[in-house]
């Protein structure tokens, strides 16, 4: 994850013209300014009675464990929220104290929710993170009150009070262009009897004598909306639909399906920043708060809408008084008159301007609006159907029925070579034809490098709708199977049966290899489920998935279990501790502890990388520290931002710590890839007497784009059972070194009495000792030279020659190695590599695979 964001935002540097005035003298604030006044601690008894007494109602939250929960499975709701809520919609404002997330400040909304006929929230609420502020600050409040309860039948107020501090995540990374300002400042949230937002009101005491110009009268402003909301909803605008806002917009909604909200600044438009690594930034509207006095503005209305894009534009409409837009009805089906399930209904006006969309029912059937007195062109669009070039309903018609062009279907079956056992396979569908993509605003994400179809078949099968013609299918399963490859020929109407037998080639007993670095959408910069992430991850062959995920601690093994896949897959729970000072560590293992800070990840605010380490170590698990993608440039490289100097095999005192135990040596890359930064790293270490492992992992945080498991980190044990793996056993084997990094080629080592990575080889009176390297591959992986490298130094590159029958590829090498008398360390390094990529199960990705190191003496 990159939060490099100082490099894309010149427009908004404003140098000393964004600070506050210096030197300001103080002036005695008006007259009961310094202290917000304060409300009801505890607010109505019984706020979920609203909807039923017509009113809208605040009040704390006594009995979390029966309140409806946010349907995105990250930060709960807790006894001590305050509820805001009428007939119409429920907001949940956090309590005061520590906060999950990048804020970390209470008082803040932690839900908003639609309100179902029985006056409860509905649990449909994917509102995660919100970072609203000036400059680099937000309030940490010392206060959450109840202004107005609402049993008056007035609106219900929420009063969070405090002063603006520094947000770590925006300090640490927009300091240099963003002021601060220190000042007391509130959040009133406002919920009126019947409406469908919320609005926030922002008060700030300016306790100077000269007036604070947040960007009013120059370039720039200093409020700032901050959204983490991307990761389960997609963010959408009405100026750009589903497409990167490029300027300024009416307002931000964020699509959930089944929920969906917007937040709009009252005071005019929000001007588009960046989108970097899921977070969006947006300049509010500028003020100024005048000397000596108390500034109030309108800083936001929060509406929620749903289901889906349409309900949400449609719940803004009623919010702005606008007439309603027309509803069309209709039905999407195929060609034979079947009724298309779970297809997307899109809007567009007559110059071809996105306007909404929606998705059909089971039976095809579909509602979405369109402007009373425009004409309306409908696209119904769903995986595999021939693209549709859409239909005008015009003014005053309110039924569209849109049918799809004949299409055939694939039926892939796949099993291993005794045809009885149903194999998880990847399967890729690649037209002749080349598809046509779908435009941006849609927000519907094509398949990349040709494909139709990239399938995660776990049940070793998949029926998939495709158009006429000729298509490429290919069957895999990781780089241990052979692959199966066939040309299909599929006429309009047909289903054509694949069959796929692939045979296992590369032997990997007692091996079992993982996958450190996995992210899914509990990382604010993942949008892939859990299930769709494992389903990646167990076609592709990989043993052991490990969750790694941004400041949260999530276990893949019960969502493992629950898709039955346990014989072919073992989860273990990690973060990846995401700092944005001095780099990204993967903490390695660790259970989930639900109620506490982030659901068990380590806090890193204020620590020096030495203190973080140690107190990752002093967790109840004794996990390992994995320096992630250690040489990286920006500030996700821990080695760069500590200034590793490979002449000393240290960094600057005031940042370097070797309190470490691993590196990820290939993240995403490998060898030729990573020689000259984190390999040349890892290998200075090495000689300075460290033994660090090396692991190679995916990083994946997008399926689509970036398979899990290339690499991966091959860990050997003395069963060949995936039922008997533990967290605890695969830590130690990976605390042993007892590693091969796989990229598409398996490696194992041999040295003299069996000593394999890790371990330390007694060399002869001589001072050799000879090695035994294979290295295996299926067929289509190419596999051509074996490189011996010694204490940092390439000694040798021999061509590999097979040994055995096919279809698979064997080689064995056995290799001299001589120690260095003269070195107090000496140590080995095997990297074997192939010509071209891993097309087309991977394409782009070059195969290759690296040993640990074995020691001499």
């Amino acid at each position: 994850m990159s939060f490099a964001l100082l490099a894309v935002l010149p427009a908004c540097s404003g140098d000393d013209e964004k600070k506050p005035p210096t030197n300001p003298e103080a002036c005695v604030p008006p007259e009961g300014g310094e202290v917000f006044e304060a409300g009801s601690a505890e607010g109505h008894p019984d706020p979920l009675g609203a909807k039923e007494a017509g009113q809208a109602r605040a009040g704390r939250i006594k009995d979390a464990a029966n309140f409806p929960q946010p349907a995105h499975g990250r930060q709960g709701i807790t006894n001590g929220d305050i509820v805001l809520i009428n007939d119409k919609i429920s907001v949940v404002i956090e309590d005061l104290g520590l906060s999950d997330g990048y804020s970390r400040f209470g008082g803040e909304i932690i839900a908003v929710d639609r309100v179902g006929d029985d006056g409860k929230p509905l649990g449909l609420s994917y509102y995660q993170e919100t970072l609203a502020g000036i400059g680099t600050e937000s309030i940490l409040p010392d206060s959450l009150t109840i202004i107005n309860d609402g049993s008056n039948g007035e609106a219900a107020v929420v009063r969070a009070s405090g002063v603006l501090a520094p947000i770590p995540f925006i300090a640490d990374s927009l300091g240099a262009i963003f002021a601060s300002y220190g000042l007391r400042a509130t959040h009133d949230f406002v919920l009126e009897p019947g409406a469908e937002y919320v609005r926030v009101r922002m008060s700030v005491i300016n306790d100077r004598n000269q007036p604070i110009d947040f960007g009013v009268e120059r370039d720039g402003s200093d409020e700032l909306v901050g959204f983490f909301h991307g990761s389960q909803a997609q963010t959408v605008t009405p100026e750009f639909g589903y497409g990167d806002p490029t300027s300024s917009v009416s307002w931000v909604g964020f699509d959930s399906g089944k929920s969906s909200f917007a937040w709009r600044a009252p005071r005019g438009p929000m001007d588009f920043a960046l989108t970097q690594s899921g977070f969006a930034l947006f300049l509010g509207p500028a003020f100024i708060a005048e000397a000596c006095a108390v500034t109030t503005v309108e800083h936001a209305d929060i509406i929620a809408g749903g289901p889906g894009y349409d309900g949400l534009r449609e719940a803004v409409r009623r919010v702005d008084g606008e007439e309603a837009w027309r509803e069309v009805r209709g039905r999407v089906t195929n060609a034979a008159g079947d009724g298309v399930a779970g297809a997307w209904v899109h809007a567009e006006n007559a110059a071809g301007e996105y306007l909404s969309r929606t998705t059909t029912a089971d039976d095809g059937t579909f509602s979405i609006h369109a402007p009373p007195g425009d004409d309306v062109v409908l696209v119904p669009q769903s995986q595999g159907y021939p693209m549709h070039e859409g239909m005008t309903v015009p003014p005053g018609e309110s039924e569209a029925d849109l049918a799809f062009a004949a299409n055939g279907t694939l039926h892939v079956v796949a099993t291993d070579d005794s045809g009885q056992v149903r194999l998880p396979v990847r399967i890729q569908v690649v037209p002749t034809e080349p598809i046509a993509a779908w435009p941006s605003a849609y927000g519907v994400k094509d398949e990349v490098n040709g494909r139709l179809y990239q399938e995660f078949a776990v049940t070793g099968e998949a029926t998939l709708v495709v158009p006429p013609g000729e298509h490429q299918v290919i069957v895999t399963r990781g780089f241990e199977y052979e692959q199966v490859t066939s040309a299909i020929n599929v006429d309009a109407g047909d289903m054509v049966e694949v069959p796929a037998t692939l045979e296992q080639t590369v032997d990997t007993t007692n091996v079992f290899c993982a996958d450190f670095h996995i992210h899914s959408w509990y990382s604010a910069d993942s949008s892939d489920p859990i299930d769709y992430k494992l389903k990646g991850a167990v076609a592709d062959g990989l043993d052991i998935p490990v969750s790694s995920e941004h400041e949260w601690v999530a276990d893949f093994q019960p969502i493992i279990e629950r898709m039955e896949l346990e014989a072919w897959a073992f989860g273990i729970p990690a973060e990846e501790l995401t700092t944005f000072k001095f780099g990204h560590f993967g903490v390695f293992p660790l259970q989930p502890k639900p109620g506490m800070l982030n659901n068990g990840a380590v806090d890193w605010i204020g620590m020096t990388p030495g203190g973080l380490f140690d107190a990752a170590h002093s967790q109840p698990e004794s996990p390992m520290v994995i320096v992630n993608h250690p040489s990286d440039s920006s500030i996700m490289g821990y080695f760069r931002m500590a200034g590793y100097d490979r002449e000393t095999g240290r960094g600057l005192d005031d940042t370097w710590s070797d309190h470490f135990d691993a590196i990820e040596v290939f993240n995403d890359s490998d060898f030729e890839g990573s020689r000259e930064n984190s390999v040349g790293d890892w290998f200075s270490l090495l000689n300075a007497g460290y033994r660090f492992w090396a692991t190679g992992a995916s990083d994946s945080h997008h399926l689509r784009t970036s398979a899990v498991g290339y690499p991966r980190t091959c860990l050997t044990f003395d069963h060949d059972d995936i039922g008997m793996l533990t967290a605890t056993s695969v830590q130690e084997a990976m605390a042993k070194g007892a590693a091969t990094i796989s990229g598409g080629l398996f490696m194992t080592v041999e040295g003299p009495g069996g000593v394999g990575p890790g371990g330390t080889v007694t060399t002869a009176a001589n001072g050799s000792a000879t090695f035994t390297v294979t290295v295996q591959a299926p067929s289509w992986v190419d596999a051509r030279t074996l490189e011996t490298i010694v204490n940092g130094v390439s000694v040798s590159v021999e061509d590999l020659m097979p040994i055995g029958p096919g279809p698979g590829k064997r080689f064995m090498v056995q290799v001299p190695v001589e120690r260095d008398a003269a070195r107090d360390v000496n140590w080995v390094v095997f990297h074997a590599k192939g010509e071209g990529d891993l097309a087309p199960m991977l394409p782009g990705k070059r195969p290759f695979a690296v040993s640990n190191p074995i020691f001499l003496e």
